[in-house]
């Protein structure tokens, strides 16, 4: 990779890199596409050809590279071994001007890439307590007007280190938010196993609601903020059934009257367990939309009995994602439909309808939802197994 003459930063241009990259970490979470702007703005502040994040696996005890520029696939180093490893292993930087001949590089690297490195400098990056994080590593100084090679300077040094201090913020950061994210995703899949395993007849309804939800969601052109609401939604829709009797929740047969209030009471006891529940901001209308599954577009629904564009779009696919899966579902009373089934009662779900008591109901379930589902349902052979796949179910509880 050719800089240029335009990517030799000047002392102004490295102080603004500088910044801008402290601005870039605070404003960002997601590691991967924030360590690759880090990696690019670093292999121009100190001029160099090309840059690698190494980080530290403390499971294996070794370095790997977490994102490398030129790299094809993953390498790894045990600690002391190459520049990077050596940086690693002493928590001291390593500035190597001449690859060949110093005892600490390794030319694996180089025989399988094909590339040729001249110089090194490698910067170790430690948490705040003094815990290895990884190390930053700059490849090939280039000269002058960005053409041919030159070495690593002091400066270059000072400039790195500074850059693997922000790194490591970052890779901090990142981490503490995965963590949290596993804990809170194990931690509300757990809620709903929980009440799932109250009624074994139904007891993988959520999850598979979850994955439908998830893979209309995906296929309606969703931002991934909105279609990770959905399945943290779609995930506890049911909780309120933590509230419901057995003797209603698990009755095999028609409800009278009171029971099927107690059944429906289960939405609203949904949103206000929910709604104690300290959501970050991105996910405070989880609740509601949690409790919206029951809606109808004709307005005939429970528990607000909302209206057409009355009811978010997250709502209406978490009530197509419903009714689909209930009718593919075996229960005691009543045999699973196949896929095309089922998605022909939701298409007539889009229209008036005669529901199963033989009473006229009005439009249930919003057509354009209805369709991706198809599209869904298409691509993918009927298979049904793809929505558990897709509900995320196995990751969250890894």
């Amino acid at each position: 990779m050719d800089l240029g003459a335009d990517l030799i930063a000047s002392d102004a241009e490295k102080l603004k890199l500088l910044l801008n990259v402290g601005k870039l970490i605070s404003g960002r979470l997601e590691l991967k596409p924030l360590v690759q702007e880090v990696m690019r703005q670093a292999s121009m502040l100190v001029s160099a050809d090309r840059s690698t994040l190494w980080l530290y696996d403390p499971d294996r005890d070794d370095i790997f590279t977490y994102l490398g520029e030129g790299l094809a696939m993953e390498v790894r180093l045990p600690l002391g071994k190459g520049v990077a490893g050596t940086a690693a292993l002493h928590r001291e930087t390593i500035l190597v001007n001449d690859a060949y001949a110093s005892p600490y590089f390794d030319p694996e690297t180089d025989k399988r890439s094909g590339y040729h490195t001249h110089n090194l400098l490698a910067v170790p990056m430690e948490s705040h307590d003094g815990r290895l994080l990884g190390v930053v590593q700059a490849v090939n100084r280039l000269g002058p007007e960005g053409t041919g090679t030159s070495q690593f300077t002091e400066e270059d040094i000072e400039l790195l280190t500074a850059m693997a201090g922000f790194a490591a913020v970052a890779v901090e950061n990142a981490n503490l938010y995965t963590e949290q994210k596993r804990q809170f995703d194990s931690f509300i899949v757990t809620l709903a196993q929980s009440v799932d395993a109250r009624d074994p007849t139904t007891s993988n309804h959520t999850r598979m609601v979850t994955g439908i939800a998830v893979a209309v969601a995906q296929q309606m052109g969703l931002c991934e903020e909105r279609v990770e609401r959905i399945r943290i939604a779609a995930i506890l829709h049911d909780y309120g059934k933590i509230g419901v009797p057995d003797s209603v929740l698990l009755k095999p047969g028609k409800h009278d009257t009171a029971e099927k209030r107690m059944m429906h009471s289960h939405v609203l006891k949904t949103i206000l367990i929910l709604s104690r529940i300290s959501f970050r901001r991105d996910l405070r209308d989880i609740p509601a939309i949690a409790g919206m599954h029951h809606e109808k577009l004709s307005g005939e629904g429970y528990p607000f009995g909302l209206r057409e564009e009355e009811i978010p779009l997250e709502g209406r696919i978490l009530a197509v994602a419903d009714v689909f899966q209930a009718n593919t579902q075996t229960r005691p009373y009543k045999a699973g439909r196949t896929p095309a089934e089922a998605l022909a009662e939701c298409e007539k779900m889009t229209q008036q309808y005669f529901d199963h008591y033989g009473g006229l109901s009005g439009v249930h379930l919003d057509a354009n939802v209805v369709r991706a589902l198809r599209e869904v349902l298409v691509q993918h052979g009927e298979d049904l197994s793809y929505f558990g796949r897709l509900s995320g179910w196995d990751e969250m509880l890894s």
